[in-house]
């Protein structure tokens, strides 16, 4: 799987992908809660976006492409600011 080729991680499974697949589709048309492990081990329930009307503004072109960095990035519409996490650390989608 290409997703698991970029992490260099078989632990990103089939089932994994398809759940990251249909997060960042959501992510593109509306505001998506979710839940994923940290790296200190907590859990994050996150409430994130991609939709260009919200983040259009905070995007500045100086930032490296999640994929590159083996990271799934949304904006964190709480905390007003991009985050990231490891793309095999998702748990939840609501």
């Amino acid at each position: 799987m290409v997703i698991s080729q970029r992490v260099e991680s078989d632990f990103v499974t089939g089932l994994q992908v398809a759940k990251l697949n249909e997060l960042k589709n959501r992510m593109r048309r509306e505001v998506v809660k979710f839940a994923y492990l940290k790296k200190d081990n907590s859990v994050r329930i996150a409430y994130g976006t991609l939709m260009s009307a919200l983040v259009g503004s905070h995007i500045n072109g100086r930032g490296v492409c999640g994929d590159a960095r083996k990271v799934c990035t949304y904006f964190d519409v709480e905390c007003g600011e991009f985050r990231c996490f490891q793309m095999q650390s998702l748990i939840k989608i609501w």
